[in-house]
């Protein structure tokens, strides 16, 4: 069964939706913590800039950054994690990791299964100034760093304008003790975490095949909030990846329903968006058979 299921009704595609998330809550170690951590590391090894972006006027704010996340996760993930003055010790990892100072967003790489943006408010609007994304889904970070939302959501449909203006109202009234959430969905062609292109479904389409087989649901559990200090917006991204035939095999019949639903209500061009023009028909002929 899929960890989320966030088009089973309960939210609409391409709409903000955000609800208040408790401090306790706000990180997601489980589960499948330590593959994840593997693969974070072995990506910040051999694609730092790619997955890793910090402009040198943001470095205070990701070293708070740092600090919330180690403080949160002394408070509420005891269980899995012991934070010492300068290590981190995570329960079914055989070697401690150290934490660096002076590189705050790789240390948070090796410890949270976590991706994080800072945004911060400019004179050209709220702008990505710092970033650590190992799990990227459709987008390269090195084309985002520096933007304001604006130009970062060009590509979503109907993002420019009024839920652009309300984006940027959210970020300027956001108060650093509040916390807020929302989830993303999208399909996509096997289980590869680190995914800057855009989503595919060309090898299946061409081999032809079951899309159950072939097809995986990308869940992006999103949530917002502020630092105290800098006040910079923290976005932080938790990836779920679980197989199509999963779903099928819950025989969660609102999920199901939900997500066939949505995937025939998407419009054409949000349907291009997520990479779905050609594999929609096939996809929903095959959920249709078990609703």
């Amino acid at each position: 069964m899929p960890y989320y299921t966030p088009y089973d009704g309960a939210a609409t595609p391409f709409t903000i939706g955000l609800k208040p998330l408790p401090q306790a809550d706000w990180l997601e170690p489980q589960p499948d913590l330590i593959p994840l951590l593997q693969k974070r590391q072995k990506l910040l090894s051999s694609k730092r800039d790619a997955v890793l972006q910090c402009e040198p006027e943001a470095l205070a704010a990701c070293q708070e950054l740092l600090d919330l996340v180690l403080e949160n996760l002394s408070l509420y993930h005891q269980s899995d994690y012991q934070i010492q003055t300068s290590r981190v010790t995570i329960k079914d990892l055989p070697d401690s990791i150290e934490i660096n100072p002076d590189d705050p967003l790789a240390s948070l790489g090796k410890i949270v299964p976590e991706d994080f943006c800072l945004i911060r408010k400019t004179d050209i609007g709220h702008r990505l100034i710092a970033a650590l994304l190992c799990f990227p889904s459709s987008w390269a970070l090195a084309d985002k760093t520096g933007k304001n939302l604006e130009a970062i959501h060009d590509p979503v449909p109907d993002y420019q304008g009024a839920m652009a203006n309300r984006v940027n109202l959210l970020f300027d009234r956001l108060r650093p003790e509040q916390i807020v959430w929302r989830m993303n969905w999208s399909l996509d062609e096997g289980m590869r975490l680190f995914r800057p292109s855009p989503h595919s479904h060309d090898h299946w389409l061409e081999k032809g095949g079951d899309p159950l087989d072939h097809v995986f649901i990308r869940v992006e559990r999103q949530t917002l909030r502020r630092l105290p200090l800098a006040k910079d917006i923290i976005f932080t991204i938790r990836i779920h990846l679980s197989p199509l035939r999963d779903l099928v095999d819950s025989q969660n019949q609102q999920a199901l329903q939900g997500l066939h639903q949505q995937l025939s209500a998407l419009s054409d061009e949000q349907c291009a968006y997520k990479g779905l023009s050609q594999a929609r028909p096939i996809i929903l002929q095959r959920l249709q058979d078990f609703l």
